[in-house]
């Protein structure tokens, strides 16, 4: 069973992940939904992009869609609502949609900033690990202040992987030299969280709006949870 942490302040929110990262040396953050407030801008990217089509998405897309990669979520869209694009046409028409807002719009959660600066300076090995466009991703954290802090930035096609196979977290330890046991794992998802939970690497699931429908699960999951950093 997992430890909740209640935050106590921004302070205080932040020290209590201490024990988590201790004698760890590699943190591996996702970023949508876990660094970035971004996620209230794709909840309704597919829908945007349908209707800009002169489709009429079923009610319930955003659930059907909620844990597709993008490739999974252009193949839906062409098949469901008979586009007449190709699937990677389709992806890019997507990344067009929402490049400005990582550009120019979407902020860095509450406290994340400070926490990344913390543990900059204690110097833990960390990596961006995304399912964004990696040209995006890069953007918004360099626009945030925040690129400097990350050794690399990895997105799932870096593995041709999903965040559904815990692989990717293997992978990615490899790439950054250090073994899953040594290794914390952030995210928001509750598919990311029980993939990662499948390697040996220590996983923190941290609160974010739109997922709080499986907040309950992600607590029994996870090693540990935060509502905030």
């Amino acid at each position: 069973m997992s430890e909740i942490i209640k935050p106590q302040g921004k302070t205080n929110s932040i020290d209590t992940l201490d024990d988590a990262i201790a004698k760890k040396r590699l943190l591996i953050f996702d970023m949508d939904g876990t660094l970035l407030d971004s996620m209230e801008f794709w909840q309704n990217l597919g829908r945007e992009y349908l209707e800009s089509k002169g489709k009429s998405p079923d009610d319930d897309l955003e659930d059907v869609i909620e844990s597709m990669t993008l490739q999974e979520s252009a193949s839906y869209f062409k098949t469901k609502y008979n586009l007449y694009e190709d699937t990677e046409e389709i992806i890019k028409q997507v990344l067009d949609f929402i490049e400005d807002k990582y550009l120019n719009k979407i902020p860095l959660k509450k406290g994340v900033k400070k926490f990344l600066e913390k543990v900059n300076s204690q110097g833990y090995k960390m990596c961006i690990l995304t399912t964004s466009e990696k040209s995006q991703a890069v953007g918004a954290l360099k626009r945030t202040g925040v690129l400097d802090l990350f050794d690399e930035v990895y997105t799932d096609r870096d593995f041709n992987l999903s965040k559904k196979d815990p692989q990717i977290y293997i992978k990615t330890c490899e790439k950054m030299g250090e073994s899953p046991s040594d290794t914390v794992v952030f995210e928001d998802a509750l598919y990311a969280i029980e993939s990662a939970k499948k390697t040996a690497c220590t996983v923190v699931g941290v609160y974010d709006e739109y997922s709080k429908g499986d907040w309950d699960k992600i607590i029994s999951i996870a090693d540990k949870t935060i509502q905030s950093f």
